[in-house]
């Protein structure tokens, strides 16, 4: 018997919220074509769970544990998608009207990522999730799953007498914005009719008998079913643009034909499901680190560079995701030249002279490897020193990011046998970790780290940030739990010298923001430090 695993936070007996009831209707549709379902709560999935299973439909996911989120990504699965589970706020609004979150507020994109696809509801929800995520496996199931009892209701409904008033759903729900809808009956002399009831067909009813329905969702609404409840009632609907039916072509429709229209899109709807179980699906080959470089004119040190990341003990578990930002000399032709001996390097040229964070975040969004690590082309690193990393953090749990002592050489495209009996250490990872010790970059130029870090955290800051984007980071990443872990072991050469140096008073004050935005971590050493750092932040404020 074909199976299918459905994971939810809740499902529709648990409350009839929207997307519960839609999901009750998929599954029952899916047993009536023969296959058997297993309905589990996302708290309770196991990975012998996920071992007994081909196939997941994932629909809310916030309680499912971290490394089954991790676990899963090697399993063939989709994301049934209700909200905006992959921004921090779940609610694009917050970002402006262009509905676009900033990099460090985009979450879960690599379960977004490694879905065989993404369902949505509407037109206007593929457009959001396309927009913040950029994903190429984006599906509009173009609406929802009505039962048929409930369509059958609904057209007995929809031949009530109507009145002309403006129904508003009387919701606690901030979002739904029920003040909004009476200010604008209010401001156009508009008869408001308030719709509530515990009961499903109750609150139908009172919809039905008016002429109206007024909805102004402060959140943009991947369809909203009671929007498109009213329309099969028969009534007109008065509305915003952040409504995602309203960007179906079938919106125009209302009444029966509305129903039957819907009548027959719940086959399609189940079919595209059934497409996506038979689809051909290959476990995916990971690799074990993604080392990540990005660059512009980095000419006189690429040949070197390229040597010793490639000549790296285990290279051949790594990818190294190059991100060139339109260079002007002969990078290409040196990068091809290693393209052609190793098929684990990607390169990707831009043609723009873009900063170095969206770049890290690009190559970050391309990565695969369940590891990250940083190799500035300027820097050498210790033949053994991603492996050294590596094995420290793979077996290590609890911990999400791992660091070694880096030795500081003023020359430039140097050997590291020729410096490691150097005591001539990087300041900031001579330290232990902390959160008082964070005051410091102390991850400083060769961490490695969790990709889960960025599901749970978000990308590097690329909109406030232009030097000091791995402090802050790191930062964002400790204040929410993550832990690190300093290794008593030189990993590589730190060029003092090299690109990557900066001293000038937009650092400063970047630097000073950093720090009180993060004070609270920094324990005795915020007293301490709050003077140095508050000479920049007083220049901001000028």
């Amino acid at each position: 018997m074909k199976k299918i695993a459905f994971i939810a936070d809740i499902f529709a007996e648990d409350i009839l919220g929207g997307g519960e009831l839609n999901n009750k209707v998929l599954i029952e549709m899916l047993v009536e074509r023969g296959y058997a379902v297993e309905k589990i709560y996302s708290h309770n999935v196991k990975n012998d769970t996920l071992e007994k299973h081909h196939f997941f439909i994932i629909s809310n996911f916030i309680n499912l544990k971290r490394n089954i989120l991790e676990n899963i990504q090697s399993k063939k699965y989709v994301i049934y998608e209700h909200d905006h589970k992959y921004i921090k706020s779940r609610n694009p609004a917050t970002y402006g009207s262009n509905l676009k979150a900033p990099p460090s507020e985009i979450i879960n994109y690599k379960f977004y990522k490694n879905a065989i696809a993404v369902l949505c509801q509407s037109k206007l929800h593929k457009q959001i999730v396309e927009k913040n995520l950029q994903l190429n496996n984006v599906i509009n199931l173009g609406g929802n799953l009505w039962s048929s009892d409930t369509l059958d209701m609904l057209e007995n409904l929809s031949k009530n007498k109507k009145q002309a008033r403006y129904s508003i759903m009387d919701s606690q729900i901030p979002h739904k914005n029920t003040a909004g809808a009476l200010n604008y009956c209010n401001k156009n002399s508009l008869e408001p009719k308030l719709c509530r009831s515990k009961s499903y067909h109750e609150f139908l009813r009172q919809l039905s008998e008016n002429s109206h329905f007024v909805f102004f969702p402060l959140t943009p609404e991947t369809l909203s079913r009671v929007v498109v409840e009213a329309r099969m009632l028969g009534c007109s609907v008065i509305t915003t643009k952040i409504v995602g039916a309203t960007s179906e072509e079938w919106f125009k429709l209302k009444g029966p034909e509305l129903i039957n229209f819907l009548r027959n899109k719940k086959n399609q709807i189940v079919d595209k499901i059934e497409q996506l179980y038979n689809s051909d699906f290959t476990k995916p080959n990971r690799p074990a680190v993604s080392i990540i470089t990005t660059f512009c004119d980095g000419e006189q040190y690429l040949e070197h560079f390229m040597k010793n990341i490639t000549s790296q003990s285990m290279f051949d578990r790594c990818e190294l995701l190059i991100i060139d930002a339109d260079s002007d000399n002969n990078e290409k032709q040196i990068i091809e030249k290693y393209t052609k001996q190793y098929n684990n390097i990607i390169y990707h040229r831009i043609d723009k002279k873009l900063k170095p964070t969206p770049c890290i975040n690009m190559a970050i969004e391309m990565s695969a490897g369940d590891y990250l690590t940083f190799a500035f082309i300027d820097d050498v690193k210790a033949d053994n020193c991603i492996e050294t990393l590596f094995n420290e953090i793979n077996t290590n749990p609890d911990i999400d990011l791992v660091y070694g002592d880096v030795i500081i050489v003023s020359e430039k495209n140097q050997l590291f046998t020729s410096h490691q009996k150097s005591d001539n250490l990087f300041e900031h990872s001579q330290y232990e970790f902390s959160n008082e010790n964070m005051i410091k970059c102390v991850p400083g130029p060769m961490p490695m780290w969790r990709s889960s870090m960025h599901e749970k955290n978000g990308f590097f800051d690329a909109i406030n940030c232009d030097y000091a984007d791995d402090w802050e980071m790191w930062l964002r990443s400790v204040a929410s739990g993550s832990k690190f872990k300093k290794i008593n072991q030189k990993v590589g050469l730190y060029y003092v010298d090299g690109r990557s140096q900066q001293n000038n008073i937009n650092q400063k004050i970047e630097e000073a923001k950093i720090f009180f935005t993060y004070s609270h971590l920094f324990g005795n050493n915020y007293n301490k430090f709050k003077p140095y750092f508050s000479q920049f932040w007083k220049y901001n404020e000028r």
